[in-house]
């Protein structure tokens, strides 16, 4: 047990804290940010979230369970950038916990340190840290799907399944749906008595349907859903974006990536505990990672792909690729102990050095003129900077300032490029 803390502990000391404590984020983890801060400011309301609040039509990139979720945080913390930490650590928690509960469900004769060591499997991920650095959807996604797994395992709570189902799909759409496919794998692979899981399949089946009828009949529900699929869902099939190659297929490579760090990670984690490795691939094995790639396969039918896309499937195949290598009885190693403890200590030490940084030109250009402009100013864009989303994103999430980059409206000040500051802007009250 102290052996895979110590490794748990090591691996989220180098793979994960550096991006998670990281100043600056992806751009689109910067907007849920200043939505879901709007939000707790009393700018729009679940279904109908506010980025820009000048904007004439709310914000529908995506489904609003992230931001809604969120600005709660936000009501408790303020505008803090520990408000985005915090809540990407307390993803981390209960996806850990919820592989915690599959692992013991799934494998109950394994001891139960094999649930710690699980969890090393899956932080040592890089998409786990570098989700938790920029703010993605995803990451909150994942604890959703996993309980639900969790929960239709159980007979008494599959039905819960359902709800988790729905508000897994409440934050991106029709991609969180996957766990539907759960119980179905479990019987076709002989893990669950069909009749069992056919019974459970029409509770879970029957809930989801009762939830989207209700949120069908919800005016608010509907019209929000409504604005995302004309916005987003549509466009995701029908416009090629700037990742995207022209191969519906391009997503092989980075999920190929990923599994290959995660089984790199299951053979050291049994070589720790072991000392030797046999294969110990089984049904339960096949059947979570067939769920990890019901999570993610789908997503390469799209024009849309994006690497991270693939945070959600990765705790099931880090708890499939963790248990399809074994060995006998774990093996007492001191010298394992001693090594793992002086990497957690030293990564630990070392974390100030190692933080990650992004966009510290721009961020450092905009906090120059923290105190020039109030709260809710307004700005036009020169044309060099006109497509710098990024900017507009960090001016509303820090210091609430609407940059409108259309240049539609009247404003209080304009931003320039920064002659001397590759990046930078200098921002200027309009004469």
């Amino acid at each position: 047990m102290k052996l895979a803390l110590l490794a748990l502990l090591a691996v989220l000391a180098w793979g994960v804290a550096p991006f998670w404590l990281q100043d600056g984020m992806f751009m689109d983890g910067q907007i849920y940010a200043a939505v879901a801060q709007n939000l707790a400011d009393g700018l729009g309301h679940f279904w109908a979230p506010v980025y820009q609040p000048s904007s004439p039509v709310p914000y529908s990139e995506q489904l609003p369970m992230f931001t809604g979720v969120e600005s709660l945080l936000f009501r408790t913390m303020g505008g803090t950038p520990w408000t985005e930490r915090v809540f990407m650590a307390l993803a981390w928690i209960a996806t850990a916990f919820g592989l915690v509960a599959l692992q013991r469900n799934m494998w109950p004769e394994a001891p139960r340190e094999t649930a710690l060591w699980t969890l090393v499997v899956w932080s040592s991920a890089p998409l786990v840290g570098w989700g938790m650095g920029n703010h993605v959807q995803e990451m909150w996604m994942a604890p959703f799907t996993v309980w639900a797994a969790v929960a239709m395992m159980h007979p008494r709570w599959a039905w819960l399944g359902g709800i988790l189902t729905v508000g897994a799909a409440l934050f991106k759409g029709p991609q969180g749906l996957f766990p539907l496919a759960w119980l179905p794998i479990l019987a076709l692979g002989s893990v669950l008595p069909r009749a069992v899981a056919l019974r459970r399949f029409a509770s879970v089946g029957a809930v989801v349907l009762a939830a989207a009828a209700m949120l069908w009949l919800w005016d608010d529900a509907r019209e929000a859903i409504l604005r995302n699929a004309g916005n987003r869902l549509v466009r995701t099939f029908t416009q090629d974006r700037a990742v995207t190659t022209s191969a519906r297929w391009w997503l092989l490579g980075p999920l190929l990536g990923q599994w290959a760090v995660l089984f790199a990670a299951s053979l050291a984690a049994a070589w720790l505990r072991f000392g030797t490795l046999r294969r110990a691939v089984d049904r339960r094995v096949l059947a979570v990672l067939a769920l990890s790639l019901c999570a993610s396969i789908p997503l390469m039918v799209t024009h849309e792909q994006r690497d991270f896309y693939l945070i959600t499937s990765l705790p099931f195949a880090a708890l499939g690729l963790a248990n399809a290598v074994r060995g006998g009885t774990s093996v007492r190693k001191p010298w394992a102990m001693g090594v793992l403890g002086i990497l957690a200590l030293a990564g630990i030490a070392t974390l100030p050095l190692r933080r990650v940084e992004r966009d510290t030109a721009l961020r450092a250009s905009l906090a120059a003129h923290r105190g020039e402009f109030a709260p809710r100013a307004s700005f036009n864009v020169s044309p060099e900077v006109r497509l710098n989303h990024e900017l507009a994103a960090y001016a509303m999430r820090y210091y609430r300032w609407e940059v409108d980059l259309a240049n539609t409206r009247r404003h209080e000040g304009h931003i320039v490029p920064d002659s001397v500051d590759v990046g930078g802007v200098l921002l200027q009250r309009k004469e």
